[in-house]
């Protein structure tokens, strides 16, 4: 037996009910949102026609009483009280649904088919509802009535019988119990089904992260081609970009791994046979010093920009934004690796034909452009010209690096952008001693996304053009 006060028909217990419901899982919490908000609507409007009817039936029984008594008072205060008494007798000779009563001063009946005054209707000209008032030779019925003074100190009550009124407000509260049960039943079908629909598009989002989760990195969620058709369509699509940046990371993540353990290996080796060396001699050269010294350093540069690639992809160093001369920042550059480019017999040739004022992060940029020099003098010094450049565009900025070496082909142009993404096959003219570690394009390219922008690599015909593009506003990533 259930314990006492715990019935889900006793308003406490379908309070605990409907409690117990409502702490129960999101989507119960919107069935039952959309099964109140549909039942409202299926029947809120049939009580409210109810009441509408009802209202109205009100108003036209008193205007018909009201306008009865308005007549026989004002042809009483005309022209006496005979032409009052005339218009009630002339309303009691058509057969309907009318009660009159006028009394004098002593309550003695003179004309009407009421039996008796009812108590509950004072000569006050309010308007009441009397359930049990009859005409002389009928049936108690409910009546709307009103009574009000009259000259020499007569009273007159003029009423209208609501049966029909009644009777018609009764067919529409049988016909709002029966159409119950049907908005019952369609607000619980439109529910449950409106309950599946959101439930099945969310469940499309939980098993594309849940396959993620589980290694199946090219897992994405099902969502039509084109524009967002709707919400969920716009929070799929967000979510694809952000399991395709994810997989993304990991896959450079993984190259990174890879590529780090493949470039350490080679200076580590050098660095721990010099130090074999120097172990064994009787006396430590300056010239083995150095060689540890630079194999450290190369070390260290290769640490410390695999740290700025990373940082850069992370989004860090936004808030240190400042408005600069593109094309001063450039020529400043160009200034330092001037003794470089003489060294390897190059022209390092600056193009800005203006000024270019935008938002950049001055170190990250100059360090990005410095590699991008470096590379240009480590691959393409035999075209004996480099063109270091910039020019507005669309309220943004394209700056350029550009050689006449061998270039890149454009086959293997995305491989050089991955980090550790060393061609030396593809550009063999390297200046002896600059070796490097494959990380200048990849910290450029994490630059240029740090600002919003993008990295693109072109034909210089011949020789190699690097292409920083970016954006008079930087997008958040």
């Amino acid at each position: 037996m259930p314990r006492p006060g715990l019935s889900p028909w006793k308003p406490s217990g379908f309070r605990l009910l409907f409690a117990s419901v409502w702490r129960g899982t999101t989507t119960a919490r919107i069935g039952i949102l959309l099964f109140l908000v549909l039942l409202a609507a299926t029947w809120a409007p049939l009580i409210l026609l109810e009441r509408a009817t009802q209202s109205q039936l009100d108003k036209d029984a008193q205007t018909r009483i009201t306008a009865i008594a308005d007549a026989a008072e004002t042809a009483w205060q005309r022209r006496g009280a005979s032409a009052g008494w005339e218009i009630l007798d002339g309303e009691l000779q058509v057969p309907g649904p009318l009660v009159i009563m006028l009394v004098d001063a002593d309550g003695t009946l003179l004309i009407g088919n009421l039996r008796r005054w009812p108590a509950e209707v004072p000569p006050n000209r309010r308007y009441y509802r009397v359930a049990g008032l009859a005409q002389e030779h009928g049936d108690p019925g409910p009546y709307m009535a009103t009574a009000r003074p009259m000259p020499e100190g007569y009273r007159l009550l003029v009423g209208r019988s609501l049966a029909a009124d009644v009777q018609l407000q009764r067919t529409l509260v049988t016909t709002l119990l029966l159409v119950l049960p049907f908005a019952l039943l369609i607000a619980l079908v439109t529910s449950r089904v409106i309950t599946r629909i959101i439930t099945d598009r969310a469940r499309g989002l939980a098993d594309a992260v849940r396959q993620v989760t589980a290694g199946k990195l090219d897992a994405r969620v099902d969502v039509p081609p084109g524009p967002p058709a709707d919400a969920f369509d716009s929070m799929g699509q967000a979510f694809n970009v952000m399991l395709a940046r994810v997989e993304g990371l990991i896959d450079e993540l993984r190259t990174v791994t890879d590529g780090l353990a493949h470039d350490l290996r080679s200076p580590l080796t050098r660095l721990k046979a010099r130090i074999g060396h120097m172990a064994v001699g009787t006396t430590i050269s300056a010239d083995d010093l150095d060689a540890v010294a630079v194999e450290a350093q190369a070390l260290l540069a290769m640490l410390d920009n695999s740290l700025e690639i990373s940082r850069a992809e992370a989004g860090i160093g936004r808030d240190r934004f400042e408005t600069l001369d593109l094309a001063q920042m450039i020529a400043e550059l160009a200034d330092l690796y001037d003794p470089l480019a003489e060294d390897a017999g190059v022209t390092l040739e600056v193009v800005a034909p203006g000024p270019v004022v935008m938002p950049v992060h001055r170190q990250l940029l100059g360090r990005a452009l410095a590699n991008l020099i470096d590379n240009a003098l480590r691959y393409g010094a035999s075209g004996r010209r480099i063109e270091v450049g910039v020019g507005a565009r669309d309220g943004g900025a394209m700056i350029w690096v550009a050689d006449h070496g061998p270039g890149i082909p454009a086959s293997r142009r995305r491989e050089a952008l991955r980090r550790y993404g060393r061609l030396d096959t593809a550009r063999r003219a390297q200046r002896p001693g600059m070796q490097g570690a494959g990380l200048g394009l990849s910290l450029a390219g994490a630059v240029a996304r740090l600002h919003g922008g993008t990295l693109a690599l072109d034909d210089n015909k011949p020789g190699l053009k690097v292409i920083l593009d970016l954006p008079a506003t930087p997008a958040v990533q």
